[in-house]
């Protein structure tokens, strides 16, 4: 009479059920839009790893250390090799093919004055940028359906124009969004759609568009400064500023109401928000 060993079988052994669970959590995740589909690409670029994880496997077939197996140690490791495929990619690691998605514009002093257009059907975060470049834009590293970001530049002397597009065919390179970066240094006209989250406290804005909804965070305006805005927004302004609001909108108490909106108790003269028919709007302080 022969006996089977725990733990074996025909199938898949019992020490490999967690790694077999990781791998196909991850590609769930991928499938499910919660990690973007670039994951596939850098799973194949790191066959290097998975193919030492396999011959460790085969040398360790009924193998001991003392009363220790060490083929129970091998699911083990590709567990972990596993966490931390997955961390480099979710943090984008520059050895992971998906890294190159991000997309750098020129230096910061290339332009004293810049137009920049981002319109997406997805998240798009807009903040201070890395020093020295005028602009920069990060995939969000989440699954979603937004390509890769492509940019059209326009140069006339010192000022730059700047249309943000995604990729028409971006395969696997999809995301949720991008995160837009932009450098403090010029005086910035932005066009900007989607699901915003938009901190412009550090930013001298000339014209402002915002399209889509989400929230966006203004600060000191450098004169009278057109914001138009179309969609479901909060906006934050800074308490004490001059804003007058043109349209329907939802304003902090204090406000006085005029004939086409509303006058902050600083008075019209600073950001001029105009609300566009069918949009909701909440103006709030910081």
């Amino acid at each position: 009479m022969t006996h089977t060993a725990s733990g074996s079988g025909p199938g898949v052994p019992r020490a490999w059920l967690l790694p077999v669970a990781v791998l196909v959590g991850i590609l769930l995740a991928a499938v499910l839009g919660i990690l973007s589909r670039s994951v596939a690409i850098d799973f194949v670029a790191w066959w290097p790893l998975w193919l030492l994880v396999a011959g460790l496997a085969f040398l360790a077939r009924r193998r001991r250390w003392g009363k220790l197996r060490l083929s129970a140690l091998v699911p083990l490791i590709a567990a972990a090799a596993l966490g931390v495929f997955l961390g480099c990619h979710i943090l984008g690691w520059d050895a992971m093919p998906s890294s190159a998605a991000s997309l750098v514009g020129p230096a910061s002093d290339s332009a004293t004055t810049a137009a920049l257009s981002a319109r997406i059907d997805g998240k798009l975060e807009v903040g201070l940028g890395r020093s020295g470049y005028l602009y920069a834009v990060v995939p969000i590293r989440t699954g979603g359906d937004i390509g890769l970001p492509e940019a059209v530049e326009r140069t006339q002397g010192a000022s730059m124009a700047v249309v943000l597009e995604p990729v028409p065919d971006p395969g696997l390179y999809t995301f949720v969004g991008w995160s837009l970066e932009l450098d403090p240094a010029p005086a910035w006209a932005l066009s900007l759609g989607g699901v915003l989250s938009a901190d412009l406290t550090a930013l001298r804005v000339t014209e402002l568009q915002v399209e889509g909804g989400g929230l966006v965070r203004l600060g000191a305006p450098m004169a009278e400064t057109p914001v138009s805005v179309s969609g479901d927004f909060e906006i934050e302004v800074p308490g004490g500023s001059a804003v007058r609001v043109v349209g329907v909108a939802e304003v902090p108490e204090g406000w006085t109401e005029t004939s086409d909106g509303w006058d902050s108790p600083s008075g019209a003269g600073g950001w001029v928000i105009s609300v566009s028919e069918g949009s909701t709007l909440a103006i709030t302080d910081h």
